[in-house]
């Protein structure tokens, strides 16, 4: 089975490398398993699937905002997925904006006019581009020279704490459901035992006073669900019955079903292929005789 981290570390180099390390370093001392890509990537592998496995074995998506990681097509490429496989995003804001001088240091052959340039497409600033979903979740400020790290980290470890067995189980479910979604959906890849109960307690939880620190996806969602019809021999809780036009609705009654732990049958799930095969060939059989 995968191996799970606590977090997984995602920053532009060029402005938070050290403060990166620096985090990493402070993490581990804390026991907790962190995914770094100093650490964590192999000579000689696909280092955008190392990536991607990083982010989907983590609990937690700590995103360092700076400038480079907020312009970074790599650093949103880490965004784009961990939004995608509805994981709690931690953004810790490192540096809101770098100075001509800085900018100079980095690029000594440039034309120090391109500077102007630089600062219209918002390229020095961690504002005018950011991600919108960064943007709207609260901050965890790392500033340096400006905000106390070691009262800021102690925020950080707070965060991390909390809710963290149902965060945990929202990567490990994950885990199990990809798997799944690889091997072609097969049923040997389902949930058993208490395993599946687990799972099915897990998406009930529900967050009525706050919100909920991550939510299950829709493969989550399918998996959990087809895994429980699986244990009661394929039988169902809802039978939906619709015409051609309207299958996208159906789609989304049944995620939405599904989201609130109800089993569902629909033709496109639950009518397999082999058995298909089977009605067509008596049928060929049938005319052929005849």
């Amino acid at each position: 089975m995968n191996n799970f981290q606590s977090a997984f570390i995602s920053y532009g180099r060029a402005d938070s490398k050290a403060f990166a390390t620096k985090l990493y370093n402070r993490l581990r001392a804390e026991n907790l398993e962190i995914w770094f890509d100093q650490n964590d990537i192999p000579l000689g592998v696909d280092f955008q699937k190392q990536i991607d496995d990083g982010i989907e074995t983590s609990d937690n998506f700590l995103f360092i905002i700076a400038p480079h990681s907020i312009n970074s097509p790599y650093c949103g490429k880490e965004i784009d997925l961990a939004l995608k496989r509805n994981k709690r995003i931690i953004p810790l804001l490192h540096v809101e904006q770098i100075t001509e001088e800085i900018w100079q240091q980095r690029n000594p052959d440039k034309d120090p006019s391109e500077w102007e340039t630089y600062k219209a497409k918002g390229l020095h600033s961690s504002y005018p581009n950011m991600h919108p979903a960064i943007g709207k979740i609260n901050w965890v400020y790392f500033r340096e020279n400006i905000d106390d790290f070691e009262q800021s980290f102690a925020g950080l470890l707070e965060l991390l704490t909390r809710h963290q067995e149902y965060v945990h189980q929202h990567t490990y479910f994950l885990a199990k459901a990809l798997e799944w979604e690889r091997q072609q959906q097969q049923s040997s890849y389902l949930l058993i035992g208490d395993e599946r109960v687990e799972a099915e307690k897990w998406l009930k939880t529900r967050f009525k006073e706050e919100q909920p620190p991550c939510e299950p996806t829709d493969l989550h969602c399918a998996f959990i669900c087809q895994s429980v019809k699986n244990a009661n021999n394929l039988m169902t809780q809802v039978f939906l019955s619709y015409s051609d036009e309207e299958r996208e609705l159906m789609k989304k009654i049944t995620k939405t079903l599904m989201r609130e732990s109800f089993t569902v049958w629909t033709n496109t799930t639950d009518i397999q292929i082999s058995s298909l095969t089977e009605k067509f060939q008596g049928m060929y059989r049938y005319v052929k005789l005849s």
